[in-house]
């Protein structure tokens, strides 16, 4: 279970029941307060208990770890997450790539069979109740996770992390035994397509600040596809230039305003 509702006579009574719950601190808790306790006319009369719903909070170190039962030492490593994608086909027995098709390119069936599931090891895993909606055209595989956006938020995770963590090892899963490299897309709740128009807005913000200031503008470290949005939001735009520096998992766009010679 990843949250619970409690009732309680004040919000720290309910808030410390549903951490002794979960079994969680109350650093690892997301807590909304449904409704304040209040005491009533005179102390008596309509007197509400305070209702509380606290969910475990997991970040994608947690979630991997607990799905592959093992430690990501190096989210960046894909040598690492090679061995946790081969650790997986192991446990689950998944047939298709462990046929007789190891040099030849997976067919369609396949592909659907190993997306749903790696997707059920992780949603039974999360005890998330959810649909998919998968779809594949040429060479681009697109998941949509489907169901109660509030629980999914978790498979998201901050910035979408844990998605694109997801998104990856899937990926390594579906090209191993291709010949023919397909692009992965995994998203929930139409949280790329949100993410996108928030970074259009963040750099067109920015870029404005650049232009104001004339002075250098560092976003926040950025994956690859991020840092490409940044970018093409900016390709036009009068007075600026972009390029990126640092290294993943710190590599980060930056915007300037061009020298006027």
């Amino acid at each position: 279970m990843n949250y619970v509702i409690k009732v309680a006579k004040t919000v720290d009574e309910a808030v410390s029941e549903a951490l002794k719950e979960l079994n969680i601190t109350r650093d690892e808790a997301k807590i909304e307060v449904i409704e304040e306790a209040s005491k009533g006319f005179l102390g008596l009369i309509g007197t509400k208990d305070a209702t509380v719903k606290v969910s475990k909070v997991t970040d994608t170190k947690d979630l991997l770890a607990e799905i592959f039962n093992e430690k990501l030492e190096s989210e960046k490593s894909q040598n690492k997450a090679q061995e946790v994608s081969d650790k997986f086909e192991n446990n689950s027995k998944i047939s298709a790539t462990e046929s007789k098709k190891t040099n030849e390119e997976v067919d369609d069936l396949s592909i659907y069979d190993i997306t749903e599931e790696f997707m059920s090891k992780i949603m039974k895993t999360l005890d998330i109740k959810y649909s998919l909606n998968i779809k594949k055209e040429k060479n681009i595989l697109s998941v949509e996770i489907l169901g109660n956006e509030q629980e999914l938020g978790i498979v998201i995770g901050k910035r979408g992390v844990t998605l694109d963590a997801i998104q990856y090892i899937l990926s390594l899963m579906i090209n191993k035994n291709s010949s023919e490299y397909i692009r992965v897309v995994v998203d929930s709740s139409g949280y790329r397509k949100k993410r996108e128009h928030t970074l259009q807005d963040l750099a067109r913000k920015m870029a404005a600040k650049a232009l104001r200031t004339s002075r250098a503008i560092r976003l926040e470290p950025m994956n690859p596809q991020e840092r490409k949005i940044i970018h093409e939001a900016l390709q036009d735009y009068d007075g600026v230039f972009t390029h990126s520096e640092g290294k993943d998992p710190y590599r980060r766009v930056v915007i300037q305003k061009e020298r006027e010679y």
